[in-house]
């Protein structure tokens, strides 16, 4: 077993039944690129669906309070690269060495939280989770098999999205904006992704950004804080 996470309290939640009136298809809300959510997990509950051709399922539902959101990107190959996390950069507007704007380089990848819900929510889906749903959080689907190799924890956590759904991708432990452990639910064996240094890097560079001098101008037309 992954000791990933551990939580006695919240492996022994109760099982909620479902009985659908249709068929359960997870692929049918994991069109789109996905997301990155770096957040806190509040809470878990656990779900037992039983669809209409008498599939049986059963899940974990993760509720994030999300905190940074980026859409994910992926190459012509399909192959993730870094988002755009909101990168900025400054331009001179004048002769003076002091004089520049700041303005966004390319078109972000950020996303707010009521954009996030929109992306992830379904209808369908908000019928089971909805009244559980504390506040300000998000509700993330993931099979009981791939959390059973796992062991559940509260804090903060980041994930992806297969697709723009609910239904999670990966799901990694943080520490001090650093990830220590992580679960690649859909991609085991490739281990640790670029995300795990990128979305800590970030941290760091803006604060070594607000340490630079007021007097501090551009050296040339532009460049990248």
């Amino acid at each position: 077993m992954s000791r990933i996470y551990h939580d006695s309290a919240l492996r022994n939640k109760a099982v909620r039944s479902a009985q659908l009136s249709g068929a359960w298809d997870p692929a049918a809300h994991q069109g789109g690129n996905g997301v990155l959510v770096e957040g806190e997990l509040v809470d878990v509950s656990r779900h037992s669906i039983v669809d209409a051709n008498d599939r049986k399922e059963r899940y974990y539902v993760l509720y994030i309070r999300p905190g940074r959101i980026h859409r994910r990107r992926f190459d012509l190959k399909r192959k993730e690269i870094e988002p755009n996390f909101s990168a900025t950069r400054k331009v001179n507007t004048g002769f003076l060495i002091s004089s520049y704007k700041v303005e966004a380089k390319g078109d972000s990848d950020l996303l707010t939280p009521e954009a996030l819900k929109g992306l992830v929510n379904k209808p369908e889906l908000l019928r089971l989770t909805e009244s559980l749903t504390p506040d300000q959080t998000v509700a993330f689907w993931m099979p009981e098999a791939e959390m059973e190799a796992m062991e559940v924890e509260l804090g903060a956590v980041r994930l992806k999205t297969q697709g723009d759904g609910p239904f999670l991708d990966s799901l990694a432990k943080l520490e001090a904006g650093t990830v220590t452990k992580c679960n690649f639910a859909g991609d085991r064996k490739t281990g640790a992704s670029w995300t795990d240094n990128i979305m800590a890097q970030k941290s760091s560079q803006g604060a070594a950004a607000e340490t630079r001098e007021q007097g501090d101008g551009a050296e040339d037309e532009e460049w990248d804080d």
